[in-house]
């Protein structure tokens, strides 16, 4: 399969990871069962995991060893995963989120926006929402709404232009360690964005309806100085 050349083309849309398998009672089998396997004989599978750990799509079927079937379902696997997850000209990064404490003692923090802050460096945090439960229609609509906010703003070469030296970060309401965290800066609804200027205590909400040259803007008011 190696081999394919249709294949080949594919592949470079993934990040590769293989998991080899540890025994019966290993890790690998576990996380597999959690995931929709129930054949506990060694075999390949093939799953599509997304940047947040989550997966998205699988192939057990047995077609995974078939070079063509395989690139075809890869093939379209690729296309569906950038349709509900477009990417942005501006270049977020999944924001690394812990949560310490429990119930109302529970605090959520950032390490990447921890040490932008401390350092003071411009922080654009953007709350999105990439998933969401059948049957909850807030979540639907936000995630309609996040679609078309990274589609436009967010994928503006103009404002890509003026980002160069922030720290550009994303968290994700669909997941309950970001929503949080969004929720400690009073966001409760995605999209948002949020600008953190240099040595400010509190973070600056932006209005979702800015254009792409209105944030091009507000980078530059508050871009990074060199210092």
């Amino acid at each position: 399969m190696q081999g394919d050349e249709k294949l080949a083309k594919v592949l470079p849309r993934y990040e590769a990871v293989e998991q080899l398998y540890d025994g019966l009672n290993g890790k690998v089998i576990k996380w597999t069962f959690e995931n929709g396997n129930t054949n506990h004989d060694p075999s390949i599978l093939a799953f599509v995991v997304g940047a947040d750990g989550k997966v998205f799509a699988s192939m057990m079927n047995g077609q995974q060893y078939q070079a063509g079937s395989f690139t075809s379902w890869a093939q379209e696997q690729a296309d569906a995963y950038e349709r509900q997850h477009p990417s942005t000209r501006l270049p977020f990064l999944r924001g690394t989120v812990r949560v310490s404490g429990e119930g109302t003692d529970a605090v959520a923090a950032c390490t990447e926006l921890d040490d932008a802050r401390a350092a003071k460096k411009p922080v654009l945090l953007y709350v999105g929402r990439a998933h969401f439960t059948d049957g909850d229609k807030a979540a639907k609509r936000e995630n309609k709404l996040a679609r078309a906010f990274e589609k436009g703003t967010l994928d503006s070469k103009t404002a890509a232009k003026e980002a160069e030296g922030w720290t550009l970060l994303r968290v994700d309401l669909g997941d309950e360690a970001h929503a949080k965290l969004a929720a400690a800066f009073g966001v409760t609804e995605a999209p948002a964005l949020l600008l953190f200027a240099p040595g400010a205590e509190s973070a600056e909400s932006i209005d979702r309806k800015i254009s792409g040259h209105g944030l091009a803007a507000l980078l530059k008011k508050h871009a990074p100085t060199g210092e």
